[in-house]
């Protein structure tokens, strides 16, 4: 029987580089910018199977299982995929099926993810979904860093876990979040905060980090039996970390600009680490900045209770701001571009855009993208506003908005094209 799922993008509007330390909390949006999965079986063959599609981009990926037991994952073609085959390899190791099993998964991704030139547009047979179809290969496609290959493990690991459990996403929430934080390090070579993984799986949520010894044992390891015995240990603990849902309050909307830059989040992620190692004044820049993003929580929680005027306003717009001098403040001190002066200029003019709260550089900063937060009812004359001035030139405001929901189950007949 066939099932589809679909797991939201993020952005990490307070909290940045902080994440990366289990001592502090981050604000971390989902998207509406989603992954899609449409898992169904598959014609019978003689052994265990798993082929992946991505028409949008013309991709395929065909995975076989040379032994279930201990799942040695292979791609027949030599294509590579590491964010795929770390996921099935996971999957299959935690689970570990008796029974042969043919599927095939198709993937589809929400316009937000990728630069959108060169596309062909194509709607599903009931109206009801539309997707951007491109006419060059993935890794020939730019992105928007909104958590690509986050959303993609999410999305997989929840597609196969509903395959081989055949409950319901929530039955099996806190084992899917697992599984593809294990898979998405592995791919990824590295144990990075979670953030993306955990907004992709949870939805919007106020974030502390698992420590990285939680996964450190099961990572770049040789497959034996005893290291899925111990996949399944971890992924059955408690890795203590939170996750507490949250909501922008109702007459407030995020924004996010995508500008015509690029920015290489590892060097940056190295140069911030380096010198926090290195600088005894670290634990001040971090400290302020974790007071300037637990105002910004305090002021947005405060506003859930209350109606919406310009004095309820000024303490997010003030804790905004806070956040911005300190991000200023660890720009100056580590070296890194976290918040470069052109994006600095182009911040300063977006505060007096219309209905404008204020905004940040979101995740690790750098040229990739501005984040905004608007009052809804000013959204348009905003965007107006912004038309008029060439100074937003450079300027992509993305159809996206905030998605209170991770991972979910979608209609099956959405994705018949």
């Amino acid at each position: 029987m066939a099932k589809a799922y679909s797991a939201p993008g993020k952005a990490l509007i307070a909290g940045g580089y902080l994440v990366l330390d289990p001592a502090y909390n981050a604000y971390v949006t989902a998207l509406s910018s989603r992954m899609h999965a449409h898992v169904e079986e598959s014609s019978t063959r003689p052994f265990s199977s798993i082929t992946v599609q991505s028409p949008q981009f013309d991709g395929q990926w065909d995975f076989v299982i040379h032994d279930s037991t201990i799942a040695n994952v292979s791609e027949t073609h030599g294509r590579k995929n590491p964010f795929l085959q770390a996921t099935i390899k996971t999957v299959l190791n935690y689970f570990q099926p008796s029974e042969k099993f043919n599927l095939s998964i198709t993937l589809y991704s929400d316009p937000g993810y990728h630069t959108q030139e060169k596309t062909q547009a194509k709607t599903s047979s009931n109206g009801r979904r539309t997707f951007l179809f491109h006419s060059k290969p993935i890794d020939q496609v730019a992105k928007t860093g909104m958590g690509l290959s986050a959303g993609l493990v999410s999305v997989v690991t929840g597609a196969l876990v509903g395959h081989f459990t055949k409950q319901p996403v929530d039955q099996n929430r806190q084992i899917i979040h697992n599984i593809a934080q294990i898979a998405h390090c592995e791919a990824q070579g590295k144990i990075g905060s979670g953030f993306d993984v955990a907004a992709a799986v949870y939805g919007s949520i106020i974030y502390r980090r698992f420590t990285p010894e939680t996964i450190d044992d099961v990572l770049g390891k040789q497959l034996s039996a005893e290291l899925c015995a111990e996949i399944k240990r971890i992924v059955d603990s408690d890795w203590h970390f939170n996750h507490t849902q949250c909501s922008l309050p109702q007459g407030i909307r995020l924004l996010m600009g995508d500008v015509n830059g690029g920015s290489e989040t590892p060097k940056l992620v190295s140069k911030v680490l380096a010198w926090r190692r290195a600088s005894p004044d670290s634990a001040e820049v971090y400290a302020e900045l974790d007071l300037a993003n637990a105002s910004f929580v305090s002021a947005l929680t405060s506003l859930q209770s209350s109606i919406v005027s310009k004095e309820a306003l000024e303490p997010v717009m003030d804790a905004l701001r806070r956040i911005r001098k300190g991000l200023q403040k660890l720009t100056a001190s580590s070296g890194a571009d976290i918040e470069p002066k052109e994006q600095t200029s182009l911040l300063d003019l977006c505060e007096k855009l219309p209905g404008c709260l204020g905004g940040v550089v979101p995740g690790a900063g750098g040229y990739d993208a501005i984040c905004l937060l608007v009052e809804e009812s000013k959204i348009g004359e905003l965007k107006r506003a912004s038309a008029k001035d060439a100074a937003f030139a450079n300027v992509t405001w993305l159809d996206l908005s905030e998605e209170a929901f991770g991972l979910q189950e979608e209609p099956v007949e959405d994705y018949d094209f």
